[in-house]
Formats: C-alpha cells, structure tokens, sequence
C-alpha cells in the first residue's frame, strides 16, 4: 500500500486536526478517524481513552456502530494488545492472524477480534499515553513504516485536543448524573407527599414505571413533577 504524502493532502490533514477542539465529543472522534483511516484505509478503527488514575482503558470511539461496546468495554494497562501498548508506549503492527498472539484479548462485543490483521498505536501528549487507537483488516496487511510513523505523528499532534474532549465529556457526564438525581429525589418526595407512601416505595414506583414505559428515570421522574404541578 502507498501513502499519499502531497504537499496540499498533509496540510489538508493539519488543517483539520487544528480545529478539532472546536467540536463535541462524537464529532471529534468522527473527524478523528476520518483523518486517520484518509492515512491506513482500514475496515476498523477503534479509540481508547487511557485513565491514569485507575490505570484503565475504555473504549470511547469506533468507525463502525458500537453503541453497546462503547463506554462498556474496558481493560487494565498491560492487558490485551491495547493494554501492552498503553503500558509499554510502544506500537503494535500484526500482519496476519492477530488473534493468536498471546496479547491478544477477545470482546465478543466486537466482531473485529476475528480480523487478521492489527495496528495498534499509543496516543501521546508531554505527560505519558493518554489513549491507544487500533486499525483492523479483515485481510492480511503489511503496514509500511511511513503509514506507521505518520500515524505515531498525527495521533501526537491531537493528544491534547483528545484529552480534553474526553475529560470535558466526562464533566458533562456527571453533571447530568447529579441533575438526574435531583430530580429523583424530587419526584419521590412527591410521590411521598400526594400518595403517603415511603421513599422506598416512592424509588420503586418510578423505577417500576421507567422499565414498564421503557423510559428513563430522569424521564418519569420529570412527568411525575410535571403531573403533580398541574394539581
């Protein structure tokens, strides 16, 4: 396989790195691995955040839809290919069968794993691996060191930009987390009031409803508040 190392096709990808602080979280990640697999064509392309206070990876982005893997699929430094490389800040480049290699991890979650062949690069900023990004193919494929060493260069230019979106996103997370429990408790404590019942009770009532409406707790609680207003 050949690059494309024109003049205009890097400044292109620089452009769009640079701005990339600029968007969400999802649409980071989906600029992201456009730009890396304009690079290494693959047919998967995976991004795991590294934790360095607990020491563990999740996967966070993905080419292909994995909305139950996403978020949900974690692995300690050292474990599985992804693992070693966050741990031994070392890239990973498996032509063929890449399931026999002794590193290797199995999700079932991820169709992926059966893939032959395996790219696995740290992402870097000036305090150490802060994420691993992996490229699978469905054939065998020999990866070029200039694809490897381009890909090294380009997931370094984004570190910090990756870094602070998954943080930011995090932030966000357990913002709406403590929002979401407010307002729990805010339901139950009507629910108490209007129907005498206890907290308990109170909990079990909208999680009972939030599994039978198939809705979240934040949304029957939100209906419950708005209900009992209108009384």
């Amino acid at each position: 396989m050949t690059i494309d190392t024109s003049l205009t096709k890097v400044i292109d990808l620089l452009a769009q790195l640079t701005i990339f602080n600029q968007y969400d979280f999802s649409e980071f990640l989906s600029r992201f691995i456009k730009v890396v697999i304009h690079i290494i064509p693959a047919d998967s392309c995976l991004i795991y955040f590294f934790d360095k206070e607990t020491k563990q990876l999740t996967l966070v982005g993905s080419k292909k839809p994995h909305e139950n893997a996403v978020g949900n699929i974690h692995m300690k430094a050292g474990e599985g290919i992804t693992g070693w490389v966050a741990e031994h800040h070392k890239t990973v480049a498996i032509e063929e069968k890449a399931y026999e290699d002794p590193r290797f991890k199995f999700f079932r979650e991820l169709p992926e794993d059966k893939y032959e062949s395996f790219l696995s690069v740290p992402i870097s900023d000036d305090s150490g691996v802060v994420g691993v990004i992996n490229f699978q193919n469905k054939k065998i494929q020999k990866f070029s060191q200039e694809e490897i060493h381009t890909i090294e260069s380009l997931v370094k230019i984004v570190a910090s930009a990756f870094v602070s979106t998954v943080l930011s996103r995090k932030v966000n997370k357990l913002e709406n987390q403590l929002e979401e429990r407010k307002l729990i408790e805010k339901a139950k404590g009507v629910l108490m009031k209007f129907k005498n019942i206890s907290e308990d009770e109170a909990f079990k009532l909208l999680r009972s409803e939030a599994m039978n409406k198939r809705k979240s707790m934040k949304d029957i609680a939100e209906a419950v508040l708005l209900v009992y207003q209108l009384k």
